[in-house]
């Protein structure tokens, strides 16, 4: 044994989307005295590559596609045999491991809510909230990034208020920061970034380019995922191909907002999302639709381009005032970076979720739930 407190993650999926980076991120803040088990119940590690090195991380072989009480019963198999100091839940799809963890009288439990798919956009399932309402009864923590998960968390599926943590993203400033001189003579450019997928709805973002009447602007769609089939031939069909970058995937999207004039969410379900911190900090104003919390993230000056979601005629009004108005995206841009280095530091951030995890290992340990080794 390495003498190091094992925590043990699973996800629903570990590819590269927002949770998932933060998760690397608050891995290397735990520091040294952990190692850590990371399990992906869909197969899907991508974000491995995100990894820092410094930290032990292994990536536990995937399971078999069982039925929820099978999935459960395996997992209460693998709790006796990694016998771990913390479990650590990520969303819906680890729901499994947080019930087989209970039925096995684990106790050190801290289960992360980040949001939905698809299917919960306009509102959630039944059956999942009455699972998640037994399973979440005396999970000692649940983690949420934003004020309408903390409500929901309390009020629909019955979690006590004191177990409940509204723990806000970070990012970090130095690496995402505005670019330095002045801007180069490239057309006006409003870009994004994030996986193509259903719920980022970049349909209607493509649908407010087109009905813009400045043929100058152009859209740059910074990552990569099942969408993309379905966007490109869009895109023809909208007549504006020729003013869409798909620039895919990326390790770093930094350098990406410094091509940006304005950043665009178009998204229909959001909560957090790092990728408007990351525009933020790089001193970007911002279009965005009205989802989650992305009206308390941005600064009172800054929320004139916020549109209804799914209303590309009002995207489309936004970005023309934008693109028209330098003045307004200066100051908007540097109020919005102003906010992050005051409120979204990361290592602030991240501080606050390792000192819940600390308090859910350590009480459990104190309360003599450490198994023998």
């Amino acid at each position: 044994m390495t003498g190091k407190r094992l925590a043990l993650h699973v996800f629903s999926t570990f590819g590269k989307g927002g949770p998932q980076i933060r998760a690397t991120q608050v891995l290397s803040r735990m520091g040294s005295g952990w190692r850590h088990l990371i399990l992906a119940m869909d197969g899907h590690t991508e974000a491995a590559s995100l990894l820092p090195s410094g930290i032990e991380v292994d990536l536990a072989p995937v399971p078999k596609r069982l039925g929820f009480l099978a999935s459960m019963r395996s997992f209460v198999s693998q709790l006796g045999r990694e016998q771990p100091d913390l479990l650590l839940t990520y969303n819906w799809g680890a729901i499994e491991a947080v019930v087989g963890a209970r039925r096995a009288r684990f106790e050190r439990i801290v289960h992360h809510e980040d949001g939905f798919g698809r299917e919960e956009w306009d509102r959630r399932l039944r059956r999942r909230n009455w699972i998640r309402r037994i399973a979440l009864r005396k999970v000692p923590a649940v983690v949420v990034p934003s004020q309408k998960l903390e409500t929901i968390a309390t009020k629909e599926r019955k979690v006590g208020a004191d177990r409940v943590h509204h723990l806000v993203n970070g990012v970090d400033c130095d690496r995402f920061h505005p670019a330095e001189g002045a801007a180069s003579s490239r057309p006006f450019t409003i870009g994004t970034v994030g996986g193509l997928r259903a719920e980022k709805d970049h349909a209607m973002l493509l649908g407010a380019l087109a009905a813009m009447p400045d043929q100058a602007a152009r859209v740059l769609l910074v990552g990569d995922g099942p969408e993309r089939q379905r966007l490109e031939p869009l895109a023809a069909k909208l007549g504006v191909a020729d003013r869409v970058t798909f620039a895919g995937a990326t390790e770093d999207p930094a350098p990406f907002y410094r091509e940006m004039d304005a950043f665009v969410l178009s998204s229909r379900t959001e909560q957090m999302p790092l990728s408007l911190l990351e525009a933020m900090a790089s001193g970007l104003p911002v279009a965005s639709t009205d989802v989650g919390d992305v009206r308390r993230m941005l600064p009172q000056g800054s929320r004139g381009g916020i549109v209804e979601a799914g209303n590309a005629t009002a995207l489309a009004g936004v970005f023309e005032e934008l693109a028209g108005d330098a003045e307004r995206r200066r100051s908007e841009g540097q109020a919005n970076r102003q906010r992050c280095v005051e409120d979204f530091e990361l290592g602030v951030c991240l501080d606050r979720f390792v000192a819940v995890y600390e308090q859910v290992a350590n009480q459990g340990a104190a309360a003599g739930a450490q198994p023998d080794r």
